[in-house]
């Protein structure tokens, strides 16, 4: 019987001794450093245990004291295991050979018999609630789905010293949304590819125009609607690099325009409007020399320039009909 104490006993201590995420080593030096001194990847790590932990607590606070309860049951039963033993030697007993039955001997065997029904009652009785309370540890494990829905009127996002901020995480512990505070002081809203690195950003630059900025999977930009620096509207297409390939938008003059780049960062067509509204389209050689220009002139006539390799205008033509001057009957005998 005192094993099967001792047995009960070493389960009931390792049902309360489960590890507690809330004493995790790590994460409590992380809590003393403080949120603001946490990298991203920190901040992952803690926001995950710090869930673990109220889980934990949670649970732990609905059968803490129903297993201490049945653990100090279990010292009471093993106290008087104890007792028994100390009041009946069995040895000096076992050693008398065959008892009458008005030997006082016999008399302290039915005592010692008695006792051991009682205790084993409650033995039976203390193990009847342990099969009970774990059947409704497991259909509370069962029962959880993880964390719940979340519904509310209005949310408010206090502003820290790095900015208030909402971020979403998947169950493997990486980036999906955050949205929150922009270095700049502005809002911004970031989503975050399956690899946890951002995909799309929007929000406000130091000027506080508005943009979207596309990335790639390798992190590399991919295409960037906004404004530039002097403030006019801009899209930007990038290559697999992350550079400029292709670049519309409105010039200074509040006229549109088209320019290609190649690799090399140089450009190779420029399609706009003058300043006068006429349009043009300008190439370029792959040193981003340019190599030719069409546009009209202040008639409207149409108008062609062709450069050399060094940028020099080597020949023009415009798109006038040629005036053909007739010649008088009397020139022509003086000629004669």
């Amino acid at each position: 019987m005192f094993k099967i104490c001792l047995v009960t006993l070493i389960f009931l201590s390792l049902l309360q001794g489960q590890f507690n995420p809330c004493y995790d080593d790590l994460y409590l030096s992380m809590k003393a450093k403080g949120l603001n001194a946490l990298t991203s990847r920190e901040y992952h790590y803690f926001t995950r245990k710090d869930e673990e932990c109220s889980e934990y607590n949670t649970f732990d606070k609905k059968y803490h004291d129903q297993l201490n309860e049945m653990q100090a049951e279990i010292f009471r039963i093993a106290e008087k295991i104890g007792e028994l033993d100390e009041d009946i030697n069995l040895e000096n007993i076992y050693g008398l050979g065959r008892l009458k039955a008005t030997d006082p001997e016999l008399r302290s065997l039915a005592i010692m018999q008695s006792k051991d029904d009682d205790i084993r009652n409650e033995f039976n009785t203390l193990l009847e609630k342990l099969i009970v309370l774990k059947k409704e540890i497991q259909d509370e494990i069962n029962k959880d789905t993880g964390p719940t829905d979340l519904v509310v009127n209005s949310l408010t996002v206090i502003d820290s010293s790095n900015g208030g901020f909402i971020k979403t995480i998947g169950k493997d512990g990486k980036n999906t949304v955050m949205i929150g505070n922009h270095p700049s002081g502005s809002g911004s809203v970031i989503t975050y590819n399956q690899d946890g690195t951002p995909s799309v950003r929007l929000g406000s630059d130091k000027k506080s125009n508005g943009y979207m900025n596309v990335r790639r999977r390798s992190g590399k930009n991919a295409l960037y609607i906004g404004a530039d620096e002097d403030g006019n509207n801009v899209i930007v297409n990038s290559n697999s690099n992350g550079d400029p390939s292709v670049i519309a938008g409105t010039n200074s003059d509040d006229n549109g325009y088209i320019k290609t780049i190649n690799s090399q960062n140089k450009n190779t067509t420029v399609i706009g409007s003058k300043k006068d509204g006429a349009g043009y389209l300008t190439t370029f050689s792959n040193s981003g020399n340019r190599t030719s220009f069409i546009s009209s002139d202040r008639k409207g006539n149409g108008m062609i320039g062709l450069y050399d390799k060094d940028q020099k205008l080597q020949y023009t033509q415009k798109g006038e009909k040629k005036i053909i001057q007739q010649i008088s009957v009397d020139d022509k005998k003086k000629k004669k």
